[in-house]
């Protein structure tokens, strides 16, 4: 029995003392053990002050962040106690031109990610829920989520799109939820040079008019002026017809989207019904027939 405790003393208090522990095992121990109880303390304390006082919508990655700090201070802090360990962070930050540059060279696109995940983060060019356009529309949909590495999309299609954050970081953005009343949407249509351009000016008003989704986009000075409620400007002569453009107001991008659909039907009925073309192009091919006399030749 003696034996039995004096081996056990040994183990919690002398053995590797000097050499592998900077401390006994048993202080090790204890102190590894208050070291995880006061990270996991203090992981509690932030999740709830980020939940109380935090109002963004990006809280997963502020999440995410806050627990990988916590625990690789805790991780490092228990691990110090281990001389091997410290050891070799002393050989590591000896070589640390070497290793700063090879690390670098392979983490460079996860350091990258995660640097602009954090970036995300604090500048909050767009949150979770947000329509966004990348690349002038070359990717469209909703922020679903927002990590350390990527960011998700939701498309149309129902589909997620997984974006790296140094990637999406560079790209053209355009927020389409930033829109807080009204959102302006371009009716582009093109006619004919022999249609009577009056009319269709007429008939896009009366369409865009009646149309249950249209908001009036004009400002109180506009009201007084007597600015009307709808306007199409010619915007450039084409060689095949004349291209007409009218800014239409709407609540938000998809009742914009639907309204723009239904205008285009009904705009094209009423043009049907008053002979007014929409142009495609066309092409007019002349060619010359030799004489006899140039045959002869």
């Amino acid at each position: 029995m003696d034996a039995i405790l004096n081996f056990g003393h040994y183990i919690f208090f002398k053995w590797g003392v000097g050499t592998l522990l900077e401390y006994p095992l048993f202080v090790i121990l204890v102190i590894a053990l208050c070291i995880l109880v006061i990270a996991k303390i203090i992981n509690h304390i932030l999740t709830r002050y980020i939940a109380n006082y935090y109002k963004g919508d990006n809280t997963k990655l502020i999440y995410r962040l806050k627990t990988v700090f916590i625990y690789i201070f805790a991780i490092y802090g228990i691990m110090s106690m281990i001389k091997p360990f410290r050891s070799m962070i002393s050989l590591l930050l000896a070589s640390g031109g070497v290793l700063a540059l090879t690390v670098g060279l392979a983490a460079q696109e996860a350091a990258g990610n995660f640097v602009n995940g954090i970036m995300i983060t604090i500048f909050k060019p767009f949150k979770i829920g947000d329509l966004i356009k990348v690349n002038n529309g070359e990717l469209t949909g909703f922020v679903t989520d927002i990590t350390m590495r990527h960011t998700i999309i939701k498309t149309y299609e129902n589909t997620s799109i997984v974006i790296p954050n140094s990637i999406i970081a560079k790209a053209v953005l355009e927020n389409i939820s930033t829109v807080e009343e009204k959102k302006a949407n371009f009716l582009l249509l093109q006619i004919s040079y022999e249609s009577n351009i009056d009319l269709a000016m007429e008939i896009i008003e009366e369409e865009i008019l009646s149309h249950p989704h249209f908001m009036d986009g004009r400002s109180e000075d506009e009201i007084k002026a007597n600015i009307p409620k709808v306007i199409t400007r010619v915007i450039d002569l084409k060689a095949d017809g004349i291209q007409l453009r009218t800014v239409v107001f709407s609540k938000n991008s998809a009742e914009g989207f639907a309204m723009l659909s239904d205008l285009r039907i009904s705009i094209k009925k009423r043009f049907d019904e008053n002979n007014i073309e929409i142009p495609y192009p066309q092409r007019t091919i002349s060619y010359k027939v030799a004489n006899e006399s140039t045959k002869e030749k």
